[in-house]
């Protein structure tokens, strides 16, 4: 995450630029990174096989519909059920990743040990927020077992244990960053302190 304290770099290029006698263009190619099967955590290859899971309904459902003329009533509500359990597996990979949006407002005018501090207890707030979600996911599962899917004999308990154990792996992860966070002294920027934990 960037904001004016680490974009400082581009802006000084782009005013070593204009103060060159020589108006030449200058391009930055990034070159690709190296491909690496360990780049890519277990939640990564959860929302691979699930995204193509549902783009195997989702096609089915087009096929069986308009190809066909009979259409599958199972691929719609099944859809629907991927596609949140993806949203829950996505928000895991964001969590790991410290990318979810959130606003940075004040602590731009903060001094750099207190904007730390303010970072950590946003992360121990992020986690009992998850932990509390997790909680009463765990209280729903029981209620709302008995119930059945509209389509298939699949008990909508299914899809509550799915969001619970993308819960799960977000408290992990939400604790890692924390522990993180707690670790690393406040250096100059808190946003490098953030980038570290990543």
């Amino acid at each position: 995450m960037t904001d004016y304290k680490t974009s400082n770099k581009q802006t000084d290029i782009a005013a070593q630029e204009a103060l060159s006698p020589e108006k030449t263009s200058v391009f930055h190619i990034e070159e690709d990174s190296h491909f690496s099967y360990r780049d890519y955590k277990f939640e990564d290859w959860l929302a691979f096989i699930l995204f193509w899971l549902l783009a195997l309904t989702v096609f089915s459902q087009f096929l069986s519909r308009y190809v066909f003329s009979s259409p599958l009533g199972w691929t719609e509500e099944l859809a629907r059920y991927q596609l949140v359990c993806l949203g829950f597996i996505g928000s895991c990979i964001g969590i790991r990743n410290n990318s979810h949006i959130f606003v940075m407002l004040f602590h731009r005018w903060l001094p750099y040990q207190l904007s730390h501090y303010i970072y950590r207890l946003i992360a121990f707030f992020n986690l009992l927020f998850l932990i509390t979600l997790a909680y009463f996911a765990w209280q729903i599962i029981p209620l709302i077992s008995i119930h059945q899917m509209a389509s298939l004999p699949v008990s909508v308990g299914v899809l509550y244990g799915v969001v619970l154990g993308c819960l799960c792996i977000m408290i992990v992860r939400s604790c890692q960053y924390l522990f993180c966070i707690l670790s690393t002294p406040a250096s100059k920027s808190a946003d490098d302190n953030l980038t570290s934990c990543d």
